[in-house]
């Protein structure tokens, strides 16, 4: 039996996912850790994916520590853009022969095109755009809530507090969803107020259920906001379709609120949903592929 094995992970800010595969790149185990955005602990970092991986092989007889084997990784981690951040990583003492460090974006995009050259636009809490040409790749977005991420799910909630304030203010008309984000705070201002000035951009996030919700009955301020974030989401794949050459690949839309906004922008057919299937750390288990292939 090989001694050589190819990990993948993807990790985020909430969670990290891994893939073990043998020396054919076929899967043996996938496992979950916790959070491991290297901006906001390095050494946290380790033990979720360590953590992760450990899940993986759980029941395969073969341990991560075991000399006998050779592991290679390849990593899309969250926060490797501060350069402190990456070199610690890097440097910190790890039991893989190879290891390749990207964001998380770069695997993801990797793995919604089956390894090859593409472009995506995630639509979360935030929101990023990337594509993948050759050796090159393109990021757009993902600056940060609240000066960037228009269209995601903290952007979403952020929009609809701002509105909800100017109907309590008197300043424009109700609405049914206004009424209920109001009434989410059991239409205690001070309450309201307060909330609004101490969350952060998962706080805000928990709202956009609210705003899709609104979508149901044509709710007019939740059909604005998201002709607003439509906007927002073509001019991002617009940008991003100018690096591919192939002009049959589509920009496949990821996260949690593509698909309530896909059906708002179908017109454009250089868009897609991308299939849920095909996961991030698959993607590091292509960018892998794509280091032993050179």
């Amino acid at each position: 039996m090989s001694k050589d094995f190819y990990v993948g992970v993807d990790g985020g800010g909430t969670k990290t996912k891994a893939v073990v595969t043998d020396c054919n790149f076929v899967p043996i185990g996938e496992g979950v850790g916790g959070s491991s955005n290297i901006r906001l602990s390095v050494e946290k970092s380790w033990n979720s994916i360590n953590n992760a991986i450990d899940s993986a092989l759980s029941g395969t007889g073969i341990s991560l520590n075991d000399n006998e084997y050779n592991f290679h990784a390849g990593m899309g981690l969250a926060g490797i853009s501060i350069e402190k951040a990456k070199h610690d990583f890097l440097n910190t003492k790890h039991p893989f022969k190879t290891l390749l460090l990207e964001t998380d974006a770069y695997v993801a995009c990797l793995g919604a095109h089956d390894g090859s050259d593409g472009s995506i636009i995630s639509i979360g809490t935030g929101v990023i755009g990337y594509s993948i040409k050759g050796d090159k790749s393109f990021r757009i977005g993902g600056w940060g809530f609240p000066h960037a991420d228009t269209a995601g799910g903290a952007w979403l909630g952020m929009e609809v507090v701002r509105l909800t304030f100017s109907w309590i203010d008197g300043c424009i008309a109700g609405s049914k969803l206004l009424e209920n984000i109001y009434n989410h705070f059991d239409n205690n201002l001070t309450e309201f107020i307060a909330w609004a000035n101490s969350s952060k951009s998962t706080d805000f996030a928990t709202l956009a259920p609210m705003v899709i919700q609104g979508l149901k009955t044509d709710d007019k301020y939740a059909l604005i906001l998201v002709d607003k974030a439509v906007k927002e989401i073509k001019l991002m794949a617009n940008a991003l379709m100018k690096n591919i050459e192939n002009k049959e690949s589509k920009c496949l839309l990821l996260g949690g609120i593509s698909p309530f906004l896909f059906p708002y922008m179908q017109d454009e057919k250089f868009l897609a949903l991308g299939d849920k299937t095909k996961t991030a750390d698959q993607g590091a288990i292509y960018m892998l592929k794509r280091h032993f292939n050179k």
